[in-house]
């Protein structure tokens, strides 16, 4: 669990990094809602492990699930990216955030609550 919470924690600094660096390319990009998703996957995902009731880690690992899968989606639209250096890290977060969700999708399977 321990190195979903650091791939998790990760993923939001690089991908916060890789939003600024669109903000400055393309002010006009709409990034606010991918700021939020992308900060609130590391945060939900320590949230859950320091909760103290089932019921709270369940739900807490079931929002890092959602808000990884919803920056998925916004990632795979941001088509119009024409930076080299750019796409590579969009691709790189593509591939990072399917990775957590895989990983989420083996624990959250076995949730009861």
């Amino acid at each position: 669990m321990q190195e979903l919470e650091d791939k998790t924690y990760n993923f939001a600094i690089k991908g916060l990094g890789f939003i600024k660096s669109l903000d400055k390319i393309d002010p006009q990009l709409n990034t606010g809602e991918l700021k939020q998703y992308t900060g609130a996957v590391s945060l939900k995902f320590i949230a859950a492990m320091d909760s103290k009731e089932n019921d709270d880690f369940a739900h807490n690992l079931r929002e890092c699930h959602n808000n990884t899968i919803k920056i998925l989606e916004r990632l795979k639209n941001l088509n119009e990216i024409k930076e080299k250096n750019l796409k590579t890290e969009r691709n790189q977060l593509i591939t990072e955030a399917e990775e957590i969700i895989k990983n989420l999708d083996k624990i959250i399977e076995k949730l009861i609550y």
